[in-house]
């Protein structure tokens, strides 16, 4: 097993804010287009533009920690969807966007 590199939290600050806004546009995308809203973990892009030369693994620990201690994504296996909790926290930071789709899900 590979020794994970030490990632600072501001390095991990980024890592959750880039992955959560793809997360959110492909969430919505999937509503609005009657997709399937559990979204494969390895497919996302965004959040894997670092400086510091981590890999997809410390980038992988990172979300999965984040999402154990925020509660606001479920990852399973390969396998990431917003929770309920999660869109409760979209609609109080971003109320401004007026998501139809978030409101009745809740």
């Amino acid at each position: 097993m590979l020794a994970l590199a030490k990632v600072s939290e501001s390095d991990r600050k980024k890592i959750i804010w880039n992955f959560m806004e793809e997360l959110w546009e492909n969430y919505l995308n999937a509503l609005e287009n009657n997709l399937p809203t559990k979204l494969n973990l390895l497919d996302f892009f965004n959040f894997g533009t670092l400086k510091n030369g981590f890999t997809e693994n410390d980038k992988l620990y990172v979300i999965k920690q984040y999402a154990k201690e925020s509660g606001y994504i479920k990852i399973i296996g390969t396998e990431v969807s917003v929770t309920k909790k999660g869109l409760k926290e979209f609609q109080k930071r971003y109320p401004r966007l007026g998501y139809k789709h978030v409101k009745y899900l809740v």
